[in-house]
């Protein structure tokens, strides 16, 4: 591993040269491009440049110029409305509540700048005086008036809600300066994200029920949600300037009444609606409907929340057997995660964002294809980023999977952005997000296959020499359900494919030799093309394609059948060496690396034991001088030269020095 020179700025510890080049240059473009006075940037342009939005914010509100300015930008911040409609313990809050506060003290400091200079004092300054602690008015507005939560489980919205409790208690250093506590019962609830009526639109188009008396029924509760809304912004207001003066359980008491008549109103309506059998109080409890114009009226007063965020729970739909959900496209996905994305982003507004984190098989997984086709309906825009499982996980010591971040905006011009694969050592956790790298991805790469997978290509010349690659035939052309040629391969990777004519041993606890179970096999039509897709299989390209489509962990047949290595073609030049044309002696080569490869692999046949089990494999870290040079001639012959050092240096990364 080549380490930077000592004190280079730009180095950081344990990081290698390479890196640091590439960092350097990202650097050096984004620095042109925002210096670039033709190019009119955008908040969509800042997240595909990964840019630290929330410094650049603070910057921006640190130059508010007088007090009306000041009460505007905090006014755009008291009314942001951010939910996590699977809250959980409110880790997700909690964060939001991290980004707010410096948003907000940076406004509070700049209004105060600006009354030192004889200004008027913007009115929201004058109500932070009014309290003991200005810090603890500032938490206690963020969490009345932005963060919102629902979870299933009765118990998680009071574990969200203490949490923030203590948050706040923990600004005040004397006990007689404590101010009540903010009610969050009406931010923070318990209910079923899946089952209930979001507003009249989706009682009308998912739940298909266009009855009159169900019409009817549905205009009355709106309006009584219209009612409701009007007592919880007085509710709210009175609770944010509260210094501990005022008593507010009698209008909690009546707006809770008025809520649950609301409720029952709305919950005997989905339940005609739904044709439903068993008894009706049975059905409440077991299904615990949650209706969020009504839960929430202030914020669909506004068309629906402007920020969905989250960790939806990871469970096999089949093993979901206490309630059922109706009327989504994704419903028949595996998972639970998808059909809870379909109904989170439908609660944003015409403005909305959305970013959740879920797992890894959403990109590429057939099962999950409706929920990509709806998301990229739903979304103008959406960022995918994806993260590893070895050496190190996105949710160290929990759930063990690899994970996708979705970023979604509901306005701006359509797309898709997408990282690489991203591996990464444990030590360099805090600069993960920082060193992410978006890349338009063409329609090309997301058109292989029937499912519309979402490939995770490097940016730069890397996505364009798969472009360039996806247009030529796949190695599925020379393929056969059975020959006398076979081309065996191992069913999982990690730093690179396995591929061999002559499967390695396994030696079983009696000593009896055999091999693998778990072999997977491509059967070609002639020996010369399983010749020239062994060196195109054990090489970078295929490696990368694998990374882009696959799960970075199980290999498929269907995977390496779609490469698009043209083996046809380069067969017909190899046939033809014999009266070269210029440059046709390197497909010559190209056969030669082959029965090099094959004649040398069982020389490097290394030995691991597992469970009893002693399992042979070919050591290709030996023999990467010759898959390196064949690389290089399939570059050629692909005419994809330029990205030939970038594609060794992302393996690189990838393979942290070839551990395996």
């Amino acid at each position: 591993m080549e380490l930077p020179p000592p004190g280079d700025p730009l180095a950081l510890p344990g990081e290698r040269w390479c890196d640091v080049v590439h960092r350097r240059e990202r650097f050096r473009r984004q620095v042109a491009e925002l210096t670039d006075p033709q190019r009119a940037w955008t908040i969509d342009d800042a997240i595909t440049e990964n840019l630290d939005l929330p410094e650049l914010l603070r910057d921006y509100l640190s130059q508010l110029s007088n007090a009306a300015e000041c009460d505007a930008a905090f006014e755009a911040l008291r009314s942001l409305t951010i939910c996590d409609p699977t809250v959980g313990s409110g880790a997700f809050l909690f964060a939001a509540l991290d980004v707010l506060e410096p948003l907000y003290s940076e406004v509070l400091a700049r209004a105060a700048e600006i009354e030192a200079r004889g200004s008027p004092v913007p009115q929201f300054l004058a109500e932070a005086r009014a309290h003991p602690s200005s810090r603890y008015w500032l938490l206690k507005t963020i969490c009345l008036h932005n963060l919102f939560g629902v979870d299933l489980m009765r118990e998680a919205p009071e574990i969200a809600k203490l949490r923030l409790f203590l948050k706040l208690a923990a600004q005040i250093d004397d006990a007689q300066y404590l101010e009540p506590l903010p009610d969050l019962d009406f931010n923070i609830k318990c209910g079923n994200l899946l089952v209930g009526i979001v507003d009249a639109e989706d009682a009308q188009q998912r739940l298909f029920s266009h009855r009159l008396d169900h019409v009817t029924q549905l205009q009355l509760v709106e309006e009584t949600a219209q009612h409701i809304a009007d007592a919880f912004d007085a509710y709210i207001a009175a609770e944010r300037d509260d210094t501990g003066q005022l008593d507010h359980s009698v209008p909690k008491q009546q707006l809770h009444i008025r809520l649950q008549t609301a409720r029952s109103m709305a919950n005997t309506l989905l339940h005609e609606m739904r044709d439903e059998d068993g008894e009706f109080d049975d059905w409440v409890s077991s299904h615990q409907p949650f209706h969020w114009f009504m839960e929430f009226p202030s914020v669909w007063r506004q068309g629906g929340f402007d920020v969905i965020i989250g960790n939806p729970p990871y469970i096999k739909t089949s093993k979901v057997t206490g309630y059922r959900w109706a009327g989504y496209a994704t419903q028949k996905c595996p998972d639970l995660y998808a059909v809870c994305m379909e109904r989170a982003a439908t609660l944003l507004n015409d403005r909305g964002r959305f970013a959740m984190i879920v797992m890894h098989n959403l990109g590429f997984r057939s099962g999950f294809a409706e929920l990509r086709s709806f998301l990229q309906q739903q979304l103008a825009r959406i960022w995918v980023s994806a993260f590893a499982k070895r050496p190190d996980l996105l949710f160290a010591g929990s759930a063990d999977v690899r994970n996708i971040i979705l970023v979604g905006s509901m306005r701006g011009s359509e797309g898709l952005a997408v990282t690489k694969c991203n591996r990464w050592l444990s030590e360099a956790r805090d600069r993960l997000f920082d060193s992410l790298e978006y890349g338009q991805l063409e329609s090309s790469l997301c058109s292989w296959g029937s499912d519309a997978q979402w490939p995770l290509v490097d940016p730069g010349a890397m996505a364009r020499a798969f472009v360039e690659l996806s247009e030529r035939q796949p190695l599925d052309a020379v393929l056969e359900s059975t020959s006398p040629y076979p081309l065996y391969f191992k069913k999982v990777a990690q730093y690179f494919l396995s591929a061999y004519v002559d499967r390695p041993p396994i030696i079983d606890k009696s000593g009896k030799e055999s091999f693998s179970p778990h072999d997977g096999v491509l059967y070609f039509q002639e020996e010369l093309h399983r010749d020239i897709a062994l060196v195109t299989l054990l090489g970078r390209w295929a490696y990368l394609w694998w990374m882009m489509y696959g799960d970075e962990f199980n290999v498929t047949r269907r995977t390496l059948a779609a490469f698009p290595g043209d083996i046809e073609g380069l067969a017909r030049h190899a046939l033809s060496a014999g009266n070269p044309a210029p440059g046709d002696m390197e497909f010559e080569s190209l056969l030669s690396l082959s029965r090099s490869l094959q004649s040398e692999m069982p020389k490097h046949l290394a030995w691991q034991v597992n469970a009893g089990i002693t399992v042979g494999r070919y050591n290709m870290a030996k023999l990467r001088h010759l898959t390196d040079r064949a690389d290089w001639i399939l570059a050629r012959a692909w005419g994809i030269e330029d990205a030939f050092e970038a594609a060794g240096n992302l393996r690189d990364r990838m393979i942290f020095g070839n551990k395996e």
